[in-house]
């Protein structure tokens, strides 16, 4: 028999393709892909896109992190539509995160106030009610 549980596990991996190539996350109910505003990065979000869907994961979600302004926004937004990639949210450039690990500090206690953790938390949101 398998249990069911109510507590989330979040798992913080490696950049790369190896665990959806490798089919080895293929039972986790959600996936965010983390971007950034670069060709690179956007390129490589749309391949674990991909192979995230083939393994039928229920939710598939990217998050573009480090933009910088509106030209970013823009080429983010217009990037994840031509590719079918679902955009949660945008966590803006913030050098208050730079200063909160340097302080060793989580940026929540460093600055709550910041503009990337009321991002992060407007994007934490949205994940609950998914």
């Amino acid at each position: 028999m398998v249990e069911q549980y109510n507590q989330p596990t979040i798992v913080d991996m490696e950049a790369g393709l190896e665990h959806l190539s490798r089919g080895t996350i293929r039972y986790v109910d959600c996936i965010l892909i983390i971007i950034e505003p670069y060709f690179k990065s956007m390129e490589t979000g749309s391949q674990l896109n991909r192979l995230a869907r083939e393994l039928d994961i229920k939710h598939v979600h990217c998050v573009a992190n480090k933009v910088r302004g509106v030209e970013d926004e823009e080429a983010i937004e217009d990037f994840c539509n031509q590719h079918q990639m679902k955009l949660l949210g945008m966590i803006p450039n913030d050098d208050s995160l730079i200063s909160a690990d340097r302080a060793n500090l989580a940026p929540l206690d460093y600055d709550s106030n910041s503009i990337a953790v009321k991002a992060i938390s407007e994007i934490g949101n949205k994940l609950i009610n998914l």
